[in-house]
């Protein structure tokens, strides 16, 4: 059989023609999908702008000084060897040599944190959410149908939340290291002032306010976090005292009203020891490991007034201090203040035992180690403790 040449030859051509048509239409649809990825990337990639934050989170080499960017308010806290940076948008993790891990853009707008050896927590005071931190990304976000005014942290990775509730004055919310609510806690006319987590896990400390029948009446409870039957004791608070702060110190709870500083057995809640206050406005309370400190603003003359308290809330020394305090923290048994230019060390009796001299103003401090980590207007310092 013969084949008819003129039908291969337009065969051949009709093939070379649909072929160049396919890939012309080809390019059209890639130039297409170009420009449309082009004028909706933002929409399109804003979802990933948070992973990739976590996953390459390094902006910067190590080494001090570390340098701030803008005029936000900055937050430093320790935690192990590290250290942690909060800003009204971002939360950064360092580790002591200065070098940055994580860089995160939390949108929360009133953010606050909380920190242990292991963990972080940040929470957004008076809105919905918190979230858990390792110091290279988030571990979890929980996000609550109530408003959260307190959150706390425990050294085995639970996490107290205090929210306002319409049918209660505030209820109390316990979460393990994984995000999953295991108590509740509901406080019908008594507003949850403070919390604590106590060295066992499945305990917590609650110091609550009320007002009744003009009378301010305070108390502290300790609750198990793993039964129905969780009130292990309450201890009403003397001297018509606002709770304020409350802390585990050894066998002690210590507990700060607005007019003085009481102590309490743990296991069972019965006074230890008090200390009230009346020469000055309460600044500050500071913890330490050997003894506490309350840093007021003395009446008659205005200055600062340290007094040193013990375990069981004794007075171990009152001084009114010869500066004006920006910080105060306290190390290894000794008390480390901030003031203009310098950092000034005294013992638990207030007795001074170094000075280090520092040639510009900071904003505040934390204490790393044999260093001080000195925020600055622009940058982060280190500075030698001698």
């Amino acid at each position: 059989m013969s084949h008819n040449l003129n039908d291969s030859t337009a065969y051949r051509k009709e093939k070379k023609r649909r072929s160049n048509l396919h890939k012309l239409l080809a390019i059209a649809v890639a130039i297409l999908g170009i420009f449309l990825i082009w004028t909706f990337r933002g929409v399109m990639f804003e979802p990933f702008r948070g992973i990739v934050s976590r996953i390459n989170p390094r902006t910067g080499g190590e080494g001090f000084p570390i340098v701030l960017s803008g005029s936000a308010g900055y937050a430093m806290n320790l935690f192990d060897s590290n250290f942690l940076l909060l800003s009204d948008t971002y939360l950064y993790t360092y580790n002591y040599r200065g070098g940055q891990m994580l860089a995160h853009r939390h949108h929360y707008n009133a953010p606050r944190q909380r920190s242990t050896n292991r963990r972080i927590l940040l929470y957004n005071f008076n809105a919905h959410e918190f979230s858990l931190f390792s110091r290279t990304g988030r571990v979890y976000e929980v996000k609550l149908d109530e408003r959260i005014i307190l959150a706390e942290l425990g050294s085995s990775d639970m996490v107290a939340a205090v929210t306002v509730s319409a049918a209660f004055s505030n209820r109390l919310h316990i979460y393990d290291r994984s995000g999953r609510r295991r108590y509740t806690r509901w406080f019908t006319d008594e507003e949850v002032n403070a919390v604590a987590f106590t060295s066992k896990n499945n305990e917590i400390i609650a110091a609550t306010s009320t007002v009744r029948n003009g009378d301010v009446i305070s108390k502290i409870y300790r609750l198990r976090t793993d039964t129905e039957d969780d009130l292990i004791w309450e201890r009403e608070l003397p001297f018509g005292a606002w709770a304020l702060q409350v802390s585990e110190n050894g066998n002690y709870i210590t507990v700060l009203a607005d007019n003085a500083v009481m102590s309490f057995n743990s296991s069972d809640g019965e006074p230890a020891g008090s200390y009230r206050f009346d020469a000055g406005r309460l600044v500050k309370d500071v913890y330490g490991t050997e003894f506490n400190l309350i840093e007021l603003r003395d009446y008659a003359t205005g200055k600062t007034l340290f007094v040193t308290l013990d375990a069981q809330s004794n007075l171990i020394k009152s001084e009114i201090m010869p500066f004006e305090a920006k910080q105060v923290e306290i190390s290894g048994g000794i008390v480390y203040t901030l003031t203009g230019g310098t950092i000034e060390k005294h013992d638990m009796f207030l007795n001074p035992v170094g000075v280090t001299e520092l040639g510009d103003e900071y904003r505040g401090f934390i204490i790393a180690g044999n260093y001080a980590l000195l925020l600055g207007y622009e940058t982060i310092e280190r500075f030698a403790l001698e």
